[in-house]
């Protein structure tokens, strides 16, 4: 009975150890965690090339969603891309370090933003044509909803460069699910004043 438990211990050791998982998988489990804990120091040594192809990140534009007030609110494929890409493209870097300090990634960010956008996206798309993965990201959220993105994308969308999204946290929809409302339709975006005024009679109406 106590060999058929070592055995069962060992074996239960084995498939929890890191090393056993697929290599595009390691720095995931480097931060698989309940609480969000810092990257492994060494994680993040070498060059972005040497980053990118020990975790076969594939050349492309990565639209990455960041978290939306809570630091906890990111996703381990956010980090392992965040962690390995070449460069991230940032709307504020100085907010988006605080996000990298936490988790210890080492990648260099470069501003980009709606004041410089134009500017910088030859420059982007040259680097991806040349096989770079690049990473974008927000303040908070998805970038290209409401915020820089949209344009780099359609541009690398026409050059036939990839365009991967990787999805997380959503303000509009983590408050229409505690919101108690219908939920089979709604709509995003800008309501003009008298959509806005109609609106509100109606729930005034409805009421009373």
């Amino acid at each position: 009975m106590a060999s058929l438990l070592r055995l069962q211990a060992l074996f239960s050791l084995r498939l929890a150890t890191p090393r056993r998982l697929p290599s595009h998988l390691r720095c995931a489990a480097a931060v698989a965690s309940p609480l969000p804990r810092r990257l492994p120091a060494a994680a993040s040594n070498g060059s972005p090339e040497q980053r990118a192809s020990e975790t076969d990140l594939e050349s492309g534009l990565y639209l990455v969603a960041t978290p939306i007030g809570n630091l906890e609110d990111i996703t381990l494929r956010a980090l392992r891309v965040l962690k390995c890409a070449h460069v991230i493209l940032s709307e504020d870097t100085r907010h988006s370090g605080k996000l990298l300090q936490h988790y210890n990634i080492k990648t260099p960010l470069l501003s980009f933003h709606k004041f410089n956008e134009r500017e910088r996206e030859p420059i982007i798309l040259k680097r991806l044509h040349e096989g770079e993965a690049i990473a974008v990201i927000s303040d908070a959220g998805t970038p290209g909803i409401s915020d820089p993105g949209m344009e780099l994308a359609r541009l690398c969308a026409t050059e036939k460069i990839p365009v991967i999204p990787i999805p997380g946290p959503s303000a509009a929809i983590a408050a229409l699910s505690a919101s108690g409302l219908p939920t089979e339709e709604f709509t995003f975006g800008k309501i003009c004043q008298y959509c806005t005024l109609h609106l509100s009679i109606v729930i005034i109406l409805s009421i009373q």
